[in-house]
């Protein structure tokens, strides 16, 4: 039977199938990915939810980013992984006469067709795989069950993009396989090594180096300027770049290092197996950096949650059950209210308090960024409105014990509040009678610091009996903000009263109260006046079921049982996005590590076999795979472990400048994710060795 160049490369394809199968799957199973990632990021319920230049967006993208870099590099690996199996025959096709021309054109077109495919297939996989993901979290959370994802355009576009992209730098490699001219290069192209040069203990440590000043610089740089009134460009977060510099050669390194120390026979015997690492090293150094990147990327990702979950513990460590304040003016939920829904559901009320604050203009200072990156303040005598009580008041109403003279102040604060940038503790320099227009000079006293009595978007201040008693003549109910604080006996048995009385609190707030924490009634009708845009003048949907109240709604009541038990339902968007995106690296994670592994049996499957014949037992053989699976999970897991924990404790300190008790909390609910994590890589690397031993037949 005679047979066409066409037909030996058919028979040749369908020969080589498991070659084909693993570029397939790697270029495949990338584009899933990001698909699914950009899917559910672009989503519309995501975009909704993730506010517009926020962190919680910030952080998103930057993890997004660092799966496209990951997933990329993950396919040129698979791209050059199966050019060196097409090597061979490529060389024996030339070796018989074939026109290298010819080979060119058939090679090019058999890996457009494979990446077209994989391509279409990938995006269709991802946008299943977001909506299967999606429908889970809404059998879980179900806040989620009357929601809809909401499929965009955009989504599906990136991760069709980001095929077409990747075929690019695939293609280059193939344009430079076969413009060698050499043609037992490429005969024996599948057997090159790719060993790195000798480093010294120098490079190690100027890899850690690098890799923290990387850190310091982009995470700690802009917040130093910031303090130093300067805005550091967009640009500068290339410094987190340096990192990656650090990373690759630490990776370099642990490869490099053989020494016979002082142990020469623990040299011995490990030195086929380092050997073996350090002859395909550039391969393995991109492998393990992109492992210890998308593992940070995951690790970070996984650690959001508890920190979210963390900061509703304001609620939890109050003093006071239940907490519900609004304008004097309002008809509101009042003590017969509280008392007929506690008789209804058999609730003891106990330590009932009602405090009256007073609404006056206080002055302040407004920051901002000038458009040369320069912190810019303005002092304004009728800043903004806050609220203000008596010393005697407070005293009474919370044990403290203050002692004001007059012509002072004390600013009340959060358990774990601390000064910002853009507002400092001693700003109020002078407070007006909003009725009167009279004004009081005030000097800053300190800080006392109280939970309960800290309302969202509102500040709140504590005066001098005499000077409160004159600052507050002929204000009317409009000018003052009523706060109900109490108790009950059965904290648990009382959530069916506080589902009601939230119910009853928000049926009966008038249009006048739908604001954001951050509204400011002076300020809005001082930006109408001068025909100027309020960006906090929008309204807010009061209702039960919308999550936003608990962080945007300025009168919202806080009851310790209601934000315990809707507390994941009201942030179910984050936690589906963070852990959507913590599964995805860790997927690529145990792809990439498998492939890798795998690669291990696969490229020195000759190799091994010489060492049977020279007498290696099978223990010797699996000591020498275990010596490469070990620095390939091993290295990149603990590196990623001591990167996150770094960074999350740099984010904690440089937050506030302390360690808070809510911190700690996150601290240690991120470490019981970190051991999941760990053995999410001891099945990975279970699997791929067990794998491995059946490829070498140990």
């Amino acid at each position: 039977m005679k047979l066409s160049m066409s037909d030996l490369l058919k028979k040749l394809r369908k020969y080589n199938q498991r070659n084909y199968l693993q570029f397939v799957f790697c270029m495949t199973f990338s584009v899933l990915l990001i698909t699914s990632y950009a899917v559910m990021l672009y989503s519309t319920i995501v975009q909704q939810t993730l506010p517009v230049g926020g962190d919680s967006r910030k952080q998103v993208m930057m993890i997004f980013a660092i799966a496209i870099i990951g997933c990329l590099i993950f396919i040129l690996y698979a791209a050059s992984l199966f050019l060196k199996y097409k090597s061979r025959e490529t060389g024996v096709f030339l070796a018989l006469g074939a026109k290298k021309k010819y080979l060119s054109q058939k090679l090019t077109l058999e890996l457009l067709q494979l990446m077209i495919g994989c391509i279409l297939v990938g995006v269709v996989l991802g946008i299943g795989l977001a909506f299967l993901i999606w429908q889970v979290f809404q059998l879980v959370l179900s806040n989620l069950e009357a929601m809809s994802l909401g499929l965009s355009v955009t989504g599906v576009a990136i991760g069709v993009v980001f095929g077409i992209v990747s075929m690019v730098p695939v293609l280059y490699q193939l344009y430079r396989f076969v413009q060698r001219t050499d043609m037992m290069e490429i005969l024996y192209h599948e057997n090159k090594s790719e060993p790195l040069r000798p480093v010294t203990t120098k490079y190690g440590v100027s890899g850690v180096v690098l890799l923290i000043v990387g850190l310091l610089l982009g995470f700690i740089g802009p917040k130093i300027g910031s303090s130093l009134g300067i805005l550091l460009p967009s640009i500068w977060s290339a410094t987190y770049l340096i990192s990656l510099v650090g990373l690759y050669r630490i990776m370099t390194y642990a490869i490099m290092k053989n020494k016979r120390g002082r142990n020469p026979q623990k040299y011995y015997n490990d030195l086929i197996g380092s050997n073996m690492m350090k002859f395909q090293g550039r391969q393995t150094v991109r492998n393990m950096s992109i492992i210890a990147l998308l593992l940070t990327a995951s690790l970070f990702a996984c650690f959001y949650p508890p920190q979210l979950y963390s900061a509703s513990n304001s609620y939890a460590n109050s003093p006071v059950d239940y907490e519900l304040h609004y304008n004097l003016a309002e008809d509101e939920v009042d003590q017969q209210d509280i008392d007929r829904l506690a008789e209804k559901h058999d609730v003891k009320i106990k330590e009932y308090k009602e405090l009256i604050f007073s609404e006056l203009l206080a002055s302040g200072v407004e920051r901002d960024w000038s458009d040369d990156g320069k912190l810019i303040e303005e002092y304004m005598e009728d800043h903004r409105l806050a609220d203000f009580i008596d010393a005697s008041t407070f005293n009474q109403q919370t044990n403290h014990n203050l002692v004001i003279p007059q012509g002072q102040y004390y600013r009340v604060k959060g358990t774990e509040e601390t000064e910002g940038i853009w507002e400092k503790d001693n700003d109020l320099d002078q407070v007006m009678n909003p009725v009167t227009k009279e004004k009081l000079p005030l000097k800053f006293k300190g800080i006392v610091r109280y939970q309960p009595l800290v309302n969202q978007g509102s500040r709140r201040y504590v005066l001098n009996d005499q000077d409160y008693q004159t600052i507050k003549q002929e204000l009317n109910e409009e000018n003052q903000t009523k706060q109900i604080l109490f108790n009950v006996a059965d904290l648990e048995a009382s959530y069916p009263f506080a589902q009601e009385l939230y119910k009853l609190f928000i049926d009966k707030a008038s249009s006048k109260m739908a604001v954001p924490n951050l509204y400011d009634a002076y300020q809005s009708e001082k930006a109408k006046a001068n025909h100027q845009r309020y960006g906090y003048n929008r309204k807010i949907s009061l209702s039960v079921t919308n999550p936003e109240l608990m962080d945007g709604w300025k009168y919202y009541p806080a009851m310790k049982i209601l934000v315990e038990k809707t507390f994941f339902q009201n942030v179910a968007v984050y936690f589906l996005v963070f852990i959507f995106v913590a599964i995805i690296c860790l997927a690529a994670v145990g792809v990439i590590s498998y492939t890798r592994g795998i690669t291990i049996a696969l490229s020195n499957q000759r190799l091994f076999d010489d060492l049977k014949r020279l007498g290696a037992n099978n223990h010797y053989i699996r000591k020498c795979v275990l010596s490469q699976l070990n620095k390939l999970f091993i290295l990149p897991t603990v590196v990623a472990i001591l990167l996150i924990y770094g960074f999350t404790l740099l984010m904690f300190n440089t937050n506030d400048g302390q360690f808070t008790g809510t911190e700690m909390s996150a601290l240690m609910m991120d470490s019981v994710l970190l051991v999941l994590v760990v053995l999410y890589q001891v099945v990975v690397y279970a699997v791929s060795f067990r794998k491995i031993k059946g490829i070498l037949g140990i």
